[in-house]
């Protein structure tokens, strides 16, 4: 996956609707994937729900923006509740260039500053889902190899089933990922379907987009699942759910800074 929120996390999972085509290799596919246009800017209130293996819940929602300056997408998330939690933001620079690193920084309202997430701590839990840091940035296809496996159907829609090895160690390490397979819609090559292989044996992670939308020409992924599995038993389970999408709205570059994460909501 990217995930995601190329999940999500994106936090949400947005893409301009496609057209199916034959014959095309793997690498073309997910290259197709990675060019799809989205919107210039998206304002979105989000839930997430954590689920553990005895079905207890927690609630957690937060106010999202994200905006496109050049060639990095740029996020801010800010937590509403509940109060344990409220204050607490999230910056991120999801830079295009595959010889670029990504940044992001967390903002805790007890310590009063932001606080940059380091490449070491990338698959570290995003605030307890089981969505991790790498999870919320878009992957970068060069890190890649991939192989068309099959062609299948998911919920009546025709997909491509691509399986994603890593080039390097360096990216096991980023990502946490030792092998994924991905599921692909025909029609509009948005991922719907992710079963990814971690470090450990026996840990899987597995992501579903269970709902999406059609706004002004893009897919937005309404509602995604993330089931951390361990020896096929479920541990852990995030849903995340995205609402009141706008993308009509002035935007203040400004807020898109370490400042304006620090400043809050």
């Amino acid at each position: 996956m990217n995930t995601l929120f190329k999940i999500c996390l994106t936090t949400a999972l947005t893409s301009v609707i496609g057209t199916s085509s034959f014959a095309l290799t793997a690498d073309e596919i997910m290259h197709k994937v990675d060019a799809l246009e989205t919107p210039k800017a998206v304002k979105s209130q989000m839930t997430m729900v954590l689920i553990d293996s005895r079905n207890n819940q927690r609630l957690r929602s937060l106010q999202t923006v994200r905006i496109k300056q050049d060639e990095t997408t740029k996020s801010l998330m800010f937590f509403t509740e509940p109060t344990d939690v409220r204050g607490t933001g999230f910056l991120m620079f999801d830079h295009e260039l595959a010889e670029q690193d990504d940044d992001q920084w967390m903002f805790l309202p007890a310590l009063g500053k932001a606080k940059r997430i380091a490449n070491g701590d990338t698959t570290g839990s995003f605030m307890g889902s089981d969505f991790t840091y790498a999870d919320m940035t878009k992957r970068n296809v060069e890190d890649w190899t991939f192989t068309l496996i099959k062609e299948d159907t998911v919920n009546n829609q025709a997909v491509w089933v691509i399986e994603a090895l890593p080039r390097n160690d360096e990216v096991i390490e980023r990502t946490g990922y030792v092998r994924s397979i991905t599921y692909i819609r025909q029609d509009s090559f948005q991922v719907i379907r992710g079963i990814n292989y971690l470090t450990k044996d026996g840990e899987v992670k597995l992501m579903d987009v269970s709902k999406s939308e059609l706004i002004d020409g893009f897919w937005f992924s309404t509602e995604v699942q993330m089931i951390s599995q361990k020896n096929k038993k479920i541990v852990h389970r995030t849903i995340m759910t995205t609402d009141d999408i706008d993308l009509d709205f002035d935007v203040d570059p400004n807020s898109f800074t370490l400042t304006g994460l620090e400043q809050g909501l």
